[in-house]
């Protein structure tokens, strides 16, 4: 263990974290989870030692549970756990590359506890628009668009009240990575302490049938298909009026992380600290 440095790729479900997580990977001082028995690789499938998100609700519910919420003063922070947790991770992992990371959902509720147990961590943090996130999920979590939206909040709210007790965090937004995926891992590898080795990505429109499996292009214009959804909800009097009381209740407290569910294309700099995005560079919040 101490002799690797370790990265954590945060976001919830539909957020981007495999396309993020399958970039990073691709520089040759980073490996990720491999041949694990689940598509995904996620790590919290493949350990004993904490519970999985589907133990606590799975897709735009976990963050609900208190017992999904982990931090350094868990009691299953210790040596033998921290022994564990690697040996169960580091079948899967090229112990010959100095940068070993990891990506799970819960991860965004967890970095406090991540970092208790690997000190030597780095945190890689993606947001993506609420509205595409709980248009998205829905179809996975069978829950009202108010419940994803709130979910959306309490998770990412965590995550903001975490951050200043993470010694290496940097965040990056969905919408930045697929309009300009260069700049995005740029500054994603500058935090890490690595230089970019493949700039020069494809970007184009569409989606991306297998989830980055094989098709590596950068997709634009997926967000534009769950604002239309978005805007479709508003078919009946009943519902427009559903969508509108979603919209009002949690416009304010979305507006802090620079999005906005009136005008879903306006995208602003936050006005909470988001290392990476408050600043605009790739410094780690180091206390």
């Amino acid at each position: 263990m101490e002799s690797h440095k370790f990265v954590f790729v945060c976001g919830l479900q539909r957020s981007g974290t495999t396309m993020l997580y399958r970039y990073l990977s691709e520089h040759p001082a980073v490996s990720k989870l491999e041949g694990t028995e689940r598509p995904g690789n996620e790590g919290q499938h493949n350990q004993t030692v904490y519970p999985a998100a589907a133990t606590h609700g799975r897709a735009g519910r976990f963050a609900f549970m208190s017992e999904s919420r982990l931090t350094e003063a868990s009691p299953l922070v210790s040596d033998v756990n921290r022994r564990k947790l690697f040996d169960e991770w580091a079948r899967f992992w090229d112990l010959e590359r100095p940068y070993l990371m990891e990506k799970s959902p819960p991860n965004l509720i967890r970095t406090r506890f991540l970092q208790a147990m690997f000190p030597d961590s780095y945190f890689i943090v993606i947001l993506r628009h609420p509205i595409a996130v709980s248009c998205a999920t829905q179809k996975w979590s069978a829950t009202r668009p108010h419940s994803l939206m709130r979910h959306w909040l309490v998770a990412h709210d965590f995550l903001s009240g975490d951050i200043p007790h993470l010694r290496r965090a940097h965040v990056v937004r969905y919408e930045d990575l697929v309009d300009d995926p260069d700049r995005v891992l740029g500054d994603a590898f500058a935090f890490l302490g690595l230089d970019d080795v493949a700039a020069g990505r494809e970007v184009a429109r569409g989606v991306n049938v297998d989830n980055f499996y094989t098709d590596r292009t950068v997709r634009t214009g997926v967000n534009d298909k769950y604002f239309d959804e978005w805007r479709a909800r508003r078919r009946t009097i009943a519902r427009s009026a559903y969508i509108e009381l979603v919209e009002r209740h949690f416009e304010r407290r979305v507006r802090r992380y620079g999005y906005s569910l009136r005008q879903p294309q306006r995208i602003d700099p936050p006005s909470i600290d988001l290392p990476g995005l408050t600043a605009g560079i790739a410094t780690p919040a180091v206390l």
